[in-house]
């Protein structure tokens, strides 16, 4: 297809959308690391100084692909937990439990789109644009976590702590089974033993 009808094609946004989606496919094919502006624009066919109208830089553009992820780990999540029904202290329990399978079921299918979302490209904190608190996987854990205390599965006086002590397990016994440091069968044990750590009760 000739080059100015390709430019043609991408009108009001539609090329920023086309970016995102490039460079996320190619993030899922090569990584991170193998990620250009220039490849991405030769892979739909648009001069190089097209993307610039909508990311300065690579960094912008992996940061863009980087937090679209986060909205579709939480979209993920929430429709594992609409599967379990019910007020209960057990249904509670298992959607805690579901929050903490989801994650991981996402990272060891995408492990690159993982490691993009928790590198320097998508820093949440203080110091960022973006909270860690306004993300909506992050909403999905407190949200959890306030059933476990509203179904007295979980003591009201562990609530403070608890969001930070399930995130870094969590987060940390996926990082080390996606990077090949620990087994994978390993990983279920790990959340019976936060369940325990929070005083979860059985």
């Amino acid at each position: 297809m000739p080059l100015a009808k390709v430019r043609n094609q991408y009108h009001h946004g539609d090329l920023e959308s086309a970016l995102v989606a490039t460079a996320r496919k190619l993030t899922k094919r090569n990584g991170v690391e193998h990620l250009s502006l220039r490849k991405v624009a030769q892979e739909i066919g648009v001069s190089p100084s097209a993307t610039y109208h909508y990311f300065p830089d690579r960094d912008a553009l992996l940061a863009a692909v980087g937090f679209s992820l986060f909205e579709e780990l939480a979209d993920y999540q929430e429709r594992e937990l609409a599967k379990i029904i019910g007020t209960t202290a057990k249904a509670a329990k298992d959607r805690f439990r579901s929050l903490g399978m989801t994650y991981f079921e996402w990272a060891i299918k995408e492990p690159h789109f993982f490691n993009l979302m928790f590198s320097e490209y998508c820093l949440m904190g203080p110091n960022s644009e973006h909270k860690r608190e306004d993300s909506r996987a992050y909403l999905n854990l407190t949200k959890c976590l306030d059933e476990l205390v509203s179904t007295g599965s979980l003591d009201e006086r562990m609530r403070q702590h608890s969001e930070l002590l399930s995130w870094t397990v969590v987060h940390g016994a996926t990082s080390l089974i996606v990077s090949g440091h620990l087994e994978q069968d390993r990983y279920e044990s790990i959340l019976e033993d936060l369940e325990f750590s929070l005083g979860i009760r059985k």
